[in-house]
């Protein structure tokens, strides 16, 4: 069988296939016709190329790990009116809440995500399960071994995403900060063209004339202790002069007296 017919033979089983087909089980179906050193991918390649080159409204789309025929988004609103009577599975804000952090931090117990959401998900987890968007992937080896959640192919299905790598990136809380730092802008004053940090930035201090106000500031202590010296021994002498004339005062008028005794015995001895 040549390369032409099991591209044929791809295709129809890719028309009957209810979910994207791996490469694996396309392979292990025509693994006897399949030639010696041909790979599957590059066979599966080839016929993407071929679809995108007849210009048609579906295409051959790699989506969760799988090949699979899928309409143009373009066509969307036709088809929408086609099937509007068809059931369309909708997800609460919650539920795309919980999905998003599983799927970017996953594998992940259901405590963690209650911490990042600060409510009780057990209830939109337990729906996502039921749904096929997200299963158990083991047990966390900590207190209790809880269980960890992960998503799964009918998540990249039904987001039409390849593998987890195609999730888009998030910024980094960092990355966030910064870049708001930096769009941040500094109102304008007016300051006559000077800065408000150039304003309150003090000025350099010359060592010269900080020694010279030092020696100021001593001299003028110096001066100033010497005056209070001078005060106190001017108030001393003032002191000591006030009690001398007292004390003459008192010599003086015990001079008087003794005077005046001896001129009143000789009045009486005549």
């Amino acid at each position: 069988m040549d390369i032409n017919d099991i591209k044929k033979v791809i295709e129809s089983l890719l028309f009957v296939s209810d979910k994207p087909l791996l490469n694996r089980e396309i392979k292990a179906v025509i693994k006897n016709e399949l030639p010696e050193n041909v790979k599957i991918e590059d066979i599966m390649n080839e016929l993407q190329q071929e679809y995108e080159n007849l210009d048609r409204s579906f295409e051959l789309k790699f989506v969760a790990d799988g090949w699979t025929f899928a309409t143009k988004p373009q066509y969307s609103p036709w088809i929408k009116i086609l099937l509007k009577e068809k059931t369309i599975l909708k997800l609460s804000p919650s539920a795309m809440e919980v999905l998003a952090i599983i799927a970017y931090k996953q594998p992940i117990t259901r405590a963690e995500i209650d911490n990042v959401r600060g409510v009780d998900s057990g209830g939109v987890v337990d729906t996502l399960t039921d749904r096929k968007f997200i299963k158990i992937v083991g047990r966390k080896e900590t207190l209790g071994r809880p269980l960890l959640y992960g998503t799964t192919q009918e998540f990249l299905r039904h987001f039409g995403l390849s593998h987890l790598s195609e999730l888009p990136v998030i910024e980094s809380e960092k990355d966030v900060l910064a870049d708001k730092k930096e769009d941040i802008q500094e109102l304008p004053f007016d300051n006559n063209g000077v800065d408000d940090k150039q304003q309150q930035k003090p000025e350099p201090v010359n060592e010269q004339n900080q020694n010279v106000s030092e020696t100021d500031i001593l001299k003028n202590e110096s001066s100033e202790n010497s005056e209070i010296k001078q005060e106190s021994t001017e108030v001393g002498n003032t002191v000591e002069i006030v009690d001398k004339s007292d004390e003459q005062k008192t010599d003086n008028a015990s001079v008087a007296d003794t005077g005046n005794v001896q001129q009143n015995d000789n009045n009486t001895e005549k």
